[in-house]
């Protein structure tokens, strides 16, 4: 696979700020109150929120870790990952009462496996693998009920791209980092109660590299991972 470069990175967030710049002002209406007809103003187009949440890994990073293996079965790429987090940021702009897009940015990272292992004759050294990712999102949200609803369930989805970052350290011997860009898509549901909401979503992360273990040419690696999180919306 392709990798992508910073050019394609700094060309996706200008993306990102076009699509920010177009929002349109609040309207106006008129609502009847007990002296007769008053102004009321619209709600916003936009809106910030801040996110957080548990970060579960599937796939190679779930899978059990295999330092040394004889076992044919076995996942040479498993990481051995646990329950990580999520947390990060995005700008939602509403295109309607019942459509929106939203740039956004998460970092997620997942709980590293450690332990002790034998090298090259060397025993007990204590060993730590870590997996992480940055993403640059681009979301799509469609909700039900109406705008100013106190419970409005909805849809998300989107394309981003995602900086996998790979990070292992063995007791005497050093640290190894690298890291992979690639798509990543995502998809899932959520419900908006005012200012707070919360969200599920599985996000499908995958990519060729030939930096990771078990280091013995180009493999295809599945990095996908399920997050729930909640959401503090501002400015709406």
């Amino acid at each position: 696979m392709k990798r992508l470069t910073n050019g394609t990175a700094y060309f996706v967030l200008l993306i990102f700020l076009g699509l920010i710049s177009h929002g349109s002002p609040a309207e106006a209406r008129i609502v009847l109150g007990p002296d007769g007809s008053q102004y009321q103003r619209g709600q916003s187009s936009h809106e910030f929120l801040l996110e957080g949440g548990l970060a579960e890994p599937w796939g190679d990073q779930k899978d059990e870790l295999h330092l040394v293996s004889e076992d044919p079965m076995a996942n040479v790429r498993g990481l051995g990952q646990s329950t990580g987090y999520e947390f990060g940021f995005r700008i939602r702009q509403y295109l309607g009462d019942y459509f929106a897009v939203s740039p956004a940015f998460h970092y997620i990272r997942m709980g590293e496996a450690t332990g002790v292992t034998d090298y090259q004759g060397s025993q007990d050294l204590a060993y730590s693998v870590r997996s992480s990712t940055y993403k640059y999102g681009l979301d799509f949200q469609v909700f039900t009920g109406g705008p100013r609803a106190s419970f409005r369930p909805f849809l998300t989805g989107g394309i981003a791209l995602a900086h996998n970052v790979y990070r292992d350290e063995l007791q005497y011997k050093g640290v190894y980092k690298t890291s992979i860009n690639a798509p990543a898509y995502s998809g899932g549901v959520g419900f908006k109660m005012k200012n707070i909401e919360l969200v599920g979503e599985y996000t499908y992360n995958r990519f060729d590299s030939t930096n990771l273990p078990p280091n013995d040419g180009s493999r295809t690696y599945n990095w996908d991972y399920l997050v729930v999180r909640v959401a503090f919306s501002f400015g709406r």
